[in-house]
């Protein structure tokens, strides 16, 4: 892949699609658990998750279904995913950490969906999350099952979801798009979207291919907008950060010079301030004269070689050393 891709900031899934990571879109969500620990372990965590995506200022939350292994989300975010969704979920693992006792990370990464979803499209992807519980044999309708936005749409509820647009959708009176939003998901039981969403076989979408070549012709140089003094500042913390957790000097870290334990802590920190701090890989390239698209690599390669544990420990300490 070359540099000129990789800067359109695509991730590729494990099935070797396209995740498309762009500003200003709807998505739908999957994300699930890891080795069998529940994500949740009362409401009491599903109200401090919902508040954890309510404190996010770029999404506008559409639906959601949680369960205990998986949870399916409908929003639109202003900014590209990465740039807040791990942390959120990285903030809401600690948390549960420090509630439970139970160590480890709740989520399984490699299985994590991030579909981008066409707005026309929006009022079937809220159907299929809402009717999960149906698909899932948990009840016979979606309306009995109680931790998804369904009963926000009816009124019923009231977890800062914005019903407004795909209400309007529905119906262009106001006081019939509650009864029409009942009569449209009963009816959509047996024309349910396929649970994996995805339509093409290059990326993860629910969307023509023309809709995605225009979103993806306005993603153009964003790099070159951004505050170049905001990434110096986040390169400085990630590079700190880095030297707390491994007690090596700067230059090591930076590649001026090598340790025989960490070879390879140059790309450790381009990793911590790419994947982590959610920075320009240009400017990650820049400071360590290496080209983007070897770098990209180098990233991707590091789960390779060190544990998820590692890496988490890192993420972790970088998070609580900047919100100190």
């Amino acid at each position: 892949m070359s540099g000129k891709a990789l800067s359109f900031n695509y991730r590729l899934t494990m099935n070797k699609k396209i995740c498309l990571d762009l500003a200003n879109q709807a998505y739908y969500f999957k994300i699930t658990n890891a080795a069998h620990v529940p994500i949740f372990s009362s409401v009491f965590a599903i109200d401090y998750f919902l508040q954890l995506l309510n404190k996010q200022a770029s999404i506008s939350l559409y639906g959601y279904c949680f369960f205990p292994d998986c949870l399916h989300i409908l929003l639109h975010s202003e900014v590209s995913p990465s740039q807040w969704l791990e942390t959120c979920l990285v903030q809401y693992n600690q948390w549960h950490k420090d509630v439970s006792g139970d160590s480890g990370y709740l989520f399984d990464d490699s299985q994590t969906q991030q579909v981008l979803v066409q707005p026309k499209n929006l009022v079937k992807a809220l159907s299929h999350v809402h009717n999960m519980p149906v698909a899932r044999n948990i009840c016979s309708t979606s309306d009995q099952y109680p931790y998804s936005s369904y009963h926000d749409y009816t009124g019923e509820q009231s977890t800062q979801v914005t019903t407004n647009l795909i209400l309007s959708m529905l119906s262009h009176h106001g006081g019939q798009r509650g009864k029409r939003f009942q009569d449209y998901m009963a009816s959509s039981l047996s024309d349910a979207m396929p649970s994996e969403l995805n339509n093409n076989e290059f990326y993860l979408a629910y969307a023509d291919a023309s809709y995605i070549t225009r979103a993806m012709s306005t993603y153009n140089q964003i790099d070159e907008l951004q505050d170049e003094d905001h990434h110096h500042h986040l390169w400085q913390e990630c590079l700190t950060a880095l030297t707390d957790v491994t007690q090596l000097d700067q230059k090591t870290l930076l590649g001026i010079s090598r340790h025989h334990n960490l070879p390879e802590a140059h790309f450790l920190l381009a990793w911590l301030f790419v994947t982590v701090a959610k920075g320009p890989l240009y400017f990650a390239a820049n400071r360590l004269a290496k080209d983007q698209a070897t770098l990209q690599l180098k990233i991707n390669s590091l789960s390779l070689h060190h544990p998820k544990a590692y890496l988490r420990y890192i993420a972790n300490y970088w998070q609580q050393s900047t919100t100190a």
